[in-house]
């Protein structure tokens, strides 16, 4: 029986060394995937603010493309007013779910991102993040959802 089991742990630990590169080279693959256009990056991150209320008709309320110094995956882009960060939004490049992991960790549900998420999904073949994937994805303890209007 004591035989058994140390064949079977001996299997998972073999299992584990085998597979460890492969998760690296999964995840180095999903974040090499090509950025979005600069365009469609501003278009949802305009849409989203404007869904969430905040003004960017007001000249104080900018956007602004982040570059991160590692590829993570996402595309990001910041709502500034006067230049000082308000919200991010992260754009998954495969999935086309939105997150701002550095303002609050949280996840947005608006119907008005359905269209892009389904269109960049059918183009990567990949499915939807679970709330609590994409939370450990970001390294978030837990994404909380934004689905209405809050800036007033």
């Amino acid at each position: 029986m004591r035989n058994g089991r140390l064949n079977t742990k001996v299997l998972l630990a073999g299992l584990a060394i085998v597979l460890t590169p492969l998760r690296t080279i999964i995840a180095q693959a999903a974040a090499a995937r090509p950025h979005l256009a600069a365009s469609q990056v501003s278009d949802i991150a305009t849409i989203l603010a404007h869904d969430e209320g905040w003004p960017l008709g007001d000249p104080d309320y900018t956007l602004d493309p982040m570059k991160p110094d590692v590829d993570d995956g996402f595309d990001s882009i910041g709502v500034y007013k006067k230049a000082h960060l308000v919200r991010m939004y992260s754009i998954n490049r495969t999935t086309g779910q939105v997150v701002d992991f550095m303002r609050g960790c949280q996840v947005f549900h608006f119907k008005d991102l359905e269209n892009f998420e389904r269109s960049l999904r059918s183009r990567s073949h990949a499915t939807a993040l679970t709330d609590e994937q994409l939370a450990a994805k970001v390294g978030c303890p837990k994404l909380a959802v934004v689905n209405n209007r809050w800036v007033h």
